[in-house]
């Protein structure tokens, strides 16, 4: 069964969308269950988090229900080597726990922060070092099992270089250390980041020795190497404290590849949305409301054109009865919008006209406002 038989289209139509050119229509990447099989599902995007050595059995368990799943438009297979948000905290000794309730892993080591940097300094990446030669070790066998398959193998989710900080010091006291121990806090963020690049290198080095290009966990091909950069504990700091102590790191990741999307997640991140949209080395900002927001909330709408305005890639996760308002509204050029359908039929109802739906309209031609409830993201 072929996973997606319009791949090489895709891929061009995302090629243009990272270099910002205008196509005749915006990036639109959905998936539902496929017509054609009897029986579809959703593999355990936890797996290797509940069983960090188990790759064999999370790859067959991916094989086994991707191709279940239709992936429509500029929508890619992504097998995301998944070990938690911030695994890197890992590498440097924190061990993750996984939250069944929560259904996620984190990652809690309280350090004093007189030896912080200690700690931090006698890390090595090498082959004495557990997690650095897990990943490394799960990601190559992965991308090599994927060489000739249609699906792309992501580089793990290395987390924000202040979010594996306060790994160790706990958000309240990095809040305190950045007031009392600035200099400390710099040190840390320093070490962090040199990691980080290393461990980014070496991790695109292998799967571009096997694959076709590069993906992270949000899911978009690219034909070079990108990550989703964040710093969710930006949440927590000021406008001038988000400049002296994230920003900068900000800046020099994106610098490193060929390509860059900040992940603003939240309202409490839209006060930087200025500064970020005056780093050139940013592509990109993919923009999440947060648990309560809403995507269609004026206050975001008017980022969202703040950040076309600029000249930056826009990526929204869009729900189906929203589709139209956003392709309807908004420039095509850099825009990419995500979406989940329960069935075909519902895609057939929701998707845009111009890649073969009714655009939010029911058989008579009237304009739905409501749309079943999704089945769970991948």
């Amino acid at each position: 069964m072929s996973w997606k038989e319009d791949l090489p289209e895709a891929k061009e139509r995302l090629k243009a969308w990272w270099d910002h050119e205008l196509l005749d229509r915006p990036c639109i990447q959905y998936y539902h269950p496929r017509a054609d099989v009897k029986r579809w599902g959703l593999w355990d995007n936890w797996y290797l988090a509940k069983k960090p050595d188990a790759i064999e059995g999370a790859l067959k368990d991916f094989e086994k229900n991707g191709q279940t799943i239709f992936w429509g438009a500029e929508c890619t297979p992504h097998y995301v080597v998944n070990y938690g948000p911030g695994i890197l905290a890992s590498v440097f000794g924190c061990e993750g726990h996984w939250e069944n309730r929560a259904q996620t892993v984190w990652f809690d080591c309280p350090t004093p922060v007189d030896e912080i940097i200690a700690l931090l300094e006698r890390t090595r990446l090498d082959d004495n070092n557990p997690w650095y030669t897990r990943i490394k070790r799960v990601t190559e066998y992965a991308a090599q099992q994927a060489a000739g398959v249609p699906y792309q193998v992501t580089i793990t989710d290395l987390g924000g270089v202040l979010d594996i900080l306060a790994s160790f010091l706990t958000p309240k006291g990095l809040i305190l250390a950045m007031r009392r121990h600035p200099d400390i806090v710099d040190t840390c963020r320093a070490i962090i980041l040199e990691k980080w690049l290393q461990l980014f290198d070496e991790l695109e080095a292998i799967i571009g020795q096997h694959l076709d290009g590069f993906g992270t966990w949000l899911r978009i091909w690219c034909p070079k190497t990108w990550y989703p950069i964040q710093c969710d504990f930006s949440a927590m700091l000021s406008p001038s404290w988000f400049e002296r102590f994230a920003l900068p790191d900000i800046i020099t990741q994106a610098e490193h590849m060929k390509y860059a999307i900040y992940h603003l997640d939240g309202p409490n991140e839209i006060p930087y949305v200025d500064m970020l949209l005056q780093v050139s080395s940013l592509s990109g900002i993919q923009c999440v409301p947060g648990i309560q927001g809403t995507y269609r909330d004026p206050k975001w709408v008017e980022v969202y054109k703040k950040i076309q305005a600029a000249g930056k890639n826009l990526v929204l996760d869009v729900p189906p009865a929203d589709l139209s308002f956003f392709y309807e509204e908004f420039d095509p050029k850099g825009l990419l919008i995500n979406s989940i359908f329960n069935s075909k039929s519902q895609a057939e109802t929701y998707l845009p006209e111009f890649i073969g739906g009714r655009g939010g309209k029911d058989e008579a031609g009237k304009r739905l406002t409501t749309s079943p409830g999704q089945f769970r993201v991948l």
